[in-house]
Order: C-alpha cells, then structure tokens, then sequence
C-alpha cells in the first residue's frame, strides 16, 4: 500500500475516485449558454451533474484583439466565464476544462457539493461577479 497513492486503498471493485467524472458526460446545452441559463442550472442541478459552458480557448475567445467572435458573441462568452468563476469562488461548482486538441478545450462547471440548497445559491449568484 502506497500512502501516497489514493487508489492504492480501493478495492478492484471500486471505481477510481480520479476516473468517475471522466466517465460521465457533461450536459451540452443546445443553444449557446447565457449568464442566465448558467445560473438557473447551478441552482437547480444536485451535486456532480456537469455542464459544458464553452468550447474553444477562453483567453483567445474573450479577447477583443484576437477573437473570431462579433462583440456581442464575445461579451456573451466572456459574461458566463466571469460568472462560472463567481460561481467556482462561492463554492458552488468546481471548473474543470478538458483538452479536446492544440488550442481547443471544454470548459465545464461540476456542482458541488455541501452548497446551499436551491433558494440559496440563487442569492449568492445575484451578487455583481467581478
């Protein structure tokens, strides 16, 4: 046994605690996702549900300088990364992004746990995300 190790102490049986949300796919809304959806979903979904809520490279998407997007593409984009963050910060999802290729990745939102129930995350989200 590795003290080290954390799946040195699970049994063959057991899923891996590093591999179980690899294995379950985020949501990926049909329509792009706005500040608003984000919010309803954080507060509606239970613990380790995920979302998608970009694809592609959050620095390069949200810059002015160097985005392919219109403007008004590039604010939404940059207004639900602002409030994922908000979010990250408040305890109520872990951000996590996979590499799909060079330069493109999905940025997903995971609820987490011990968070405050429906009511509740929605008031801490009305807070200004900076």
């Amino acid at each position: 046994m590795n003290a080290f190790d954390p799946t040195s102490v699970l049994s063959q049986s057991e899923p891996s605690p590093l591999t179980v949300n690899l294995e379950r796919p985020p949501h990926i809304p049909a329509k792009p996702l706005t500040e608003a959806a984000l919010c309803d979903w954080i507060a509606s979904s239970v613990p380790g549900e995920r979302i998608q809520y970009h694809q592609g490279l959050l620095l390069l998407d949200r810059s002015e300088a160097s985005s392919s997007y219109p403007s008004r593409e590039r604010q939404r984009i940059h207004s639900v990364a602002k409030r994922a963050w908000h979010a990250c910060e408040l305890g109520l999802v872990h951000l996590v992004s996979q590499r799909v290729e060079p330069f493109v990745f999905r940025y997903i939102a995971e609820r987490a746990r011990m968070t405050p129930d429906a009511s509740q995350a929605r008031k801490q989200l009305l807070t200004p995300a900076h």
